[in-house]
């Protein structure tokens, strides 16, 4: 049996001022399809921040606020926050959303009336909850796992244990994994983590963001979470469980998992889509149907050219959220990246795949027919 292809995924950095991903929205919403330098981006955020002081006010907690444009405030720390976590760039001293930050926005155009922006809608946890596991795993499921474990644990205690509960985790990857490269960067880690001076303050950066992050996202019981324990919701524990367990010792995800088996799970357990239907299930004639439309949006949503091509990843990132969430269709990037590897001509246009060994470079053109 093959051992599990494992990586190491974490935000290094993090800092206890970074509480509210709604902030992450409203720094992609405020580059679209400009760039901005830092001392602008900052003004706008902390302007934001005050248009929508009501709004926090009115949601579960209320830290994580922006009130400030100096260097080390919140508003610097969500910035670089949005820049590790692939939302944004620094480019040429200025900062533009990256092709995961555009996703992001088309998305999540759409609001009613009175929208208070802190309580994510159903798009923006599905895609945080990705970008979150694609790059943080490591650090974040340390903790759902010891809230998994240990029901209504306090924060004294999150932040007491969690060197210990991370440490052990490296070692486990240690043991499991097969790369030489990654084995050789976790003995680092290791080493790295077991230096720490003062383990305490090091969680306090670590672990307050992380469970408000989860808050935001549905994994936590808002009631509880004001009174300082934490319990996971149903939802959040029936996701969980659907991850990979190495070993059988910890939750973790792969590349594999990601891109094909994270969809079905976030969208049945996490935000409790139902019924789903697996693409496998789904006729042609379906299938078709139901594409058609959204690959006139995706184009819409992502040409910036005269050529009528998208980035391949982008495309099919949005059509997995919106046949979930629009169809209730489970279907995942990579169900799509192998049903248009083979052209499709729907609505009078020709839709083929140009793929490139490498991955951001791969697109998808759209040619009348």
């Amino acid at each position: 049996m093959l051992s599990p292809r494992l990586a190491y995924r974490a935000l290094e950095g993090t800092n206890t001022k970074t509480r509210r991903l709604a902030y992450l929205t409203a720094i992609v919403s405020m580059l679209r399809r400009s760039s901005l330098g830092e001392r602008l981006l900052l003004s706008r955020l902390v302007r934001w921040s005050q248009e929508h002081k009501q709004h926090l006010a009115s949601y579960w907690v209320q830290t994580g606020e922006v009130t400030s444009t100096r260097r080390n405030s919140a508003g610097a720390r969500y910035l670089h926050l949005a820049v590790t976590l692939g939302l944004i760039a620094p480019i040429s001293g200025a900062y533009r959303a990256t092709r995961m930050g555009l996703v992001l926005l088309a998305l999540n155009d759409h609001h009613g009336v009175g929208y208070n922006p802190f309580f994510l809608a159903k798009v923006e946890r599905l895609f945080y909850t990705y970008m979150l596991l694609e790059r943080d795993a490591d650090i974040l499921l340390t903790i759902t796992d010891s809230l998994l474990k240990h029901p209504g644990i306090s924060l004294a205690r999150l932040q007491q244990t969690f060197q210990e509960d991370f440490l052990s985790r490296v070692s486990l990857k240690i043991e499991l994994g097969q790369d030489s490269k990654l084995k050789q960067y976790l003995l680092e880690r290791r080493a790295e983590v077991r230096e720490w001076k003062n383990p305490k303050r090091y969680a306090e950066h670590i672990v307050p963001p992380r469970l408000n992050w989860l808050l935001d996202l549905g994994f936590l019981e808002p009631e509880q979470f004001k009174r300082h324990r934490y319990f996971l919701t149903e939802a959040g524990r029936r996701f969980l469980e659907t991850l990979p367990r190495p070993g059988g010792k910890f939750s973790d995800v792969t590349d594999e998992w990601l891109v094909l088996d994270f969809w079905p799970s976030a969208a049945g357990g996490l935000l409790s889509i139902e019924p789903l239907v697996e693409w496998d299930q789904i006729d042609e004639i379906n299938r078709q149907k139901a594409c058609a439309q959204l690959l006139v949006e995706t184009f819409k949503a992502f040409q910036h050219t005269i050529v009528p091509k998208v980035s391949l990843t982008q495309a099919l990132f949005y059509l997995s959220v919106k046949l979930i969430l629009e169809h209730r269709m489970g279907a995942a990037p990579e169900h799509l990246r192998e049903w248009l590897s083979s052209p499709r001509t729907l609505n009078g246009r020709r839709y083929e795949v140009r793929f490139s060994p490498q991955e951001n470079a791969s697109y998808l053109i759209a040619t009348p027919v």
